[in-house]
């Protein structure tokens, strides 16, 4: 009992816990908990936090099939489904998540804190190896994909347009989107219809990468050479100063950490600047601003453009809010962005067989040209072979999660933004050679 008494989710003391999550469930079920931004939270924090916990204590589960992320994640998204969550309260999730984009300052944050820690030198390197690491991906994706999709008696034009080109094309609303306007603008097809084939097929390699992310992370438990323990990208060579290092910096002050929004709310808001008004596309495809907020926190890295005490305020604020409230943030993907429909219904023999072997052509492609390159394999075959596979910036989140990489999250945005922006270019192309 003893023992239990210590026991705390959140910082909150188990026994404790408990009472404050039966008091929302019971004003949730009466209708009594508000739709406000506070009452959101506070449910979301509650059931996501001890999912979390559960997840991440039954066995097996917690090691190769996600954990506390994916439990996180997908039993709130089976509740929508079951209709276990009023309708009122599945509305402010997605208020809160998607329309005030609660998931737009978690990203950012984890970008930030990831890219700007990184010794600037070291970034340099990174950056330049990098994007090569994740073409290579998408060949052995396309390679394996198409391999085992035409043993089942599919055709290269089929495998291409509706499994290779969708789950490696950077997500949802910068990925499916956008290729289906290109299908339907070079084929003539129904925009629509190649849409939700896409997105069905893309939440199913969603869940397959998850499940890979985290046998990744069991495989770099087992053998310490192939990865940098989820902090780490580059490895260690003559000459150079090793991996990822952290600057020295000075311990943040409150003044420091409240710095955070400045800095980086207004380096989001350049990215916007030239994603929405000064470059929104080049060549025809449209630049996300996640892809220009990568660009520009680079800049503002190797440029040395925030102070050391800045920084150090920035990098606690990331703590912060990805650690305690990551939980949090993965109920609210299961409730607004994962449908449990959708992914039960897109679950086939055939569709199974060829999403499982686009993900590890990925992951074999990336680990492959990311050791040649001087990359860890297993943080390679993550962030540049399964976050080009998953569902985008949310889908990044759970993959990084259930491997337990959530400081790499800057490369896996570069994975699905900048390395989506080329999918999408290489969608143009394939569609006008192969209809």
């Amino acid at each position: 009992m003893g023992k239990l008494n210590d026991f705390k989710i959140m910082g909150i003391k188990l026994p404790m816990y408990l009472i404050m999550f039966v008091i929302v469930a019971f004003a949730m079920g009466t209708g009594g908990l508000g739709s406000d931004v506070l009452s959101t939270m506070v449910y979301l924090a509650l059931l996501g936090g001890i999912l979390y916990e559960i997840g991440d204590r039954i066995p097996i589960f917690n090691k190769w099939i996600g954990g506390g992320a994916m439990l996180a994640i997908m039993f709130p998204s089976w509740m929508v489904y079951m209709d276990m969550i009023p309708e009122q309260y599945v509305e402010s999730a997605v208020l809160f998540y998607d329309t005030i984009s609660w998931q737009t300052l978690y990203i950012c944050m984890l970008m930030a804190g990831s890219l700007l820690m990184i010794e600037r030198k070291t970034l340099i390197r990174s950056l330049v190896r990098y994007i090569p690491t994740v073409c290579a991906g998408i060949v052995t994706a396309a390679i394996f994909g198409i391999g085992a999709g035409m043993i089942m008696g599919y055709s290269i034009p089929e495998l291409m347009t509706f499994y290779v080109l969708p789950i490696m094309g950077g997500g949802n609303g910068a990925g499916a989107i956008p290729m289906s306007q290109i299908y339907e603008q070079v084929t003539g097809g129904n925009k629509d219809g190649y849409y939700s084939a896409a997105l069905a097929i893309l939440t199913l390699a969603n869940t397959l990468c998850i499940i890979v992310g985290a046998l990744l992370n069991g495989i770099g438990n087992k053998l310490k050479w192939s990865t940098g323990d989820g902090t780490q990208l580059m490895r260690k060579s003559a000459g150079d100063d090793g991996g990822d290092k952290e600057d020295e910096l000075p311990k943040a002050t409150m003044s420091d950490i409240a710095s955070t929004i400045g800095y980086v709310g207004v380096i989001y808001a350049v990215s916007l600047i030239f994603a929405k008004v000064l470059l929104p596309d080049i060549a025809g495809i449209p630049i996300h601003q996640y892809a220009y907020f990568v660009v520009f926190l680079a800049l503002a890295n190797i440029f040395k453009l925030i102070p050391p005490e800045n920084k150090s305020g920035i990098k606690t604020f990331t703590r912060f809010i990805s650690r305690p409230l990551g939980a949090m943030g993965f109920a609210g993907i299961g409730i607004v962005m994962t449908d449990w429909g959708e992914f039960v219904g897109a679950i086939s023999l055939q569709n199974l067989v060829i999403c499982l072997a686009v993900v590890i052509g990925a992951v074999v492609g990336t680990a492959i040209c990311g050791w040649f390159v001087g990359f860890y394999p297993v943080d390679s075959a993550i962030t540049a072979g399964l976050c080009m596979a998953n569902r985008g910036g949310g889908g990044d989140l759970v993959v990084l999660g259930a491997a337990n990489r959530m400081e790499l999250m800057s490369y896996a945005a570069i994975s699905s933004r900048l390395g989506g922006g080329l999918v999408l270019v290489l969608a143009g192309i394939v569609f006008s050679v192969l209809y």
